[in-house]
């Protein structure tokens, strides 16, 4: 019995992680950029102002192994000056859904 309790916890763990970096089907995400209004800045072939298309972000990043971690920063805190003078406003979106929306966006190349 004492070894069952750890072994659960480290299997929910497992499924956890393996389940955060699993790619969301092409709905989920068009709901998730519609619920948080990406589409405002970003479409996904063809840039426009302000933003850069999804498949030119997940090409800039495709080998960038820190890219969730540094997209989501600029995503919640805002940023300027990578993609141009035009400046990425602060947005609020939810941890689960942004990480999620930025595995479907890297996987576009």
């Amino acid at each position: 019995m004492k070894i069952l309790v750890p072994v659960a916890l480290l299997t929910l763990g497992v499924v956890s992680v393996a389940a955060a970096d699993e790619v969301i089907s092409n709905v989920r995400a068009a709901k998730l950029i519609a619920d948080y209004n990406c589409q405002a800045c970003h479409s996904m072939d063809k840039s426009s102002l302000p933003g850069p298309s999804w498949r030119e972000i997940a090409k800039k990043y495709s080998s960038d192994s820190t890219a969730v971690g540094d997209l989501e920063a600029s995503v919640l805190n805002g940023s300027s000056g990578v993609w141009g003078d035009s400046a990425m406003p602060a947005n609020s979106v939810p941890d689960d859904d942004l990480g999620a929306l930025l595995v479907w966006i890297l996987q576009l190349i």
